[in-house]
């Protein structure tokens, strides 16, 4: 640029002025553009890696508005902010900006659940929820914090009360707090006691067997198969000469566990 002189039009020596054009820095990287959390939860700053010697430029929602710092979401409501964040490099030149968007999802709330008993040695089955549809559940151990790949199946060699937890979690990975499942396993009762061997002579008039249950607990007898449950105490037959074994065990009033038969061993003998 120079300058004229309006009277005389002389014009003197040029200033030279230049321009320099500088390249954008590229944009910052972040560790990712979508991050999911439930309502409610503890939330983290966002964050994002500027370039050696650039420093990053943070915005609101509104992409124009510069914050002081990287954001903490705000969880208390459900919804979805998109923040924005750039790198100034020293020359104060701005990169474009990347968007992170902050999806805030409903607490699923607790999957139905049943507490189970089993008795001591039983055959267990696969511990069951139910959840909301669309949702899957998440198993965990008895410490409440390691996830198991499953449902887990109870053991029953101990005698005790054992707690497993169980959550459910959205498609977009929302996991909410978890209901406890108590799997209560009781003990089994004694076998009753009984008179194990009875003599009858061939035709004799016969009683009914006796046993004696625990307190708290009632017989249960079977008949000579050891399988078949007979309504009460059989009345052996003395028809014939032989032996037979009837077996009676005894159940607990309160949890319906049954402990081991006594077996009752009736002979009847040949008549001189």
């Amino acid at each position: 640029v120079a300058q004229s002189n309006t009277t005389t039009g002389c014009e003197g020596p040029q200033t030279p002025i230049t321009i320099t054009v500088l390249t954008l820095p590229s944009a910052p990287s972040v560790g990712s553009t979508n991050i999911d959390y439930c309502e409610g939860a503890v939330a983290s700053s966002l964050v994002a890696t500027a370039l050696s010697g650039h420093t990053l430029v943070w915005y609101a929602s509104d992409g124009v508005t510069v914050l002081s710092g990287a954001p903490t979401p705000v969880t208390s409501t459900v919804a979805t902010t998109v923040y924005r964040v750039s790198q100034e490099n020293g020359s104060g030149c701005e990169s474009p900006q990347v968007a992170i968007t902050v999806t805030v999802s409903a607490d699923p709330g607790l999957p139905v659940v049943s507490d189970v008993s089993y008795c001591r040695s039983a055959s267990a089955s696969v511990l069951t929820a139910s959840a909301s549809t669309g949702n899957t559940l998440v198993w965990y151990d008895t410490d409440g914090v390691t996830v198991l790949s499953g449902a887990p199946t109870p053991s029953t060699t101990t005698v005790g009360t054992t707690t497993y937890y169980v959550a459910q979690s959205t498609p977009s990975g929302c996991e909410g707090s978890t209901s406890s499942i108590t799997v209560t396993v009781d003990a089994l009762p004694s076998a009753p006691v009984a008179t194990t061997s009875l003599s009858y002579c061939k035709d004799e008039s016969s009683s009914a067997l006796i046993a004696t249950a625990s307190s708290g607990n009632v017989l249960v007898w079977y008949d000579t198969d050891g399988i078949t449950v007979l309504s009460g105490a059989p009345t052996p037959l003395t028809t014939t000469v032989g032996n037979e074994i009837y077996y009676v065990a005894q159940s607990n009033t309160t949890t319906g566990c049954e402990g081991p038969q006594t077996p009752i061993t009736i002979t009847v003998l040949t008549l001189p």
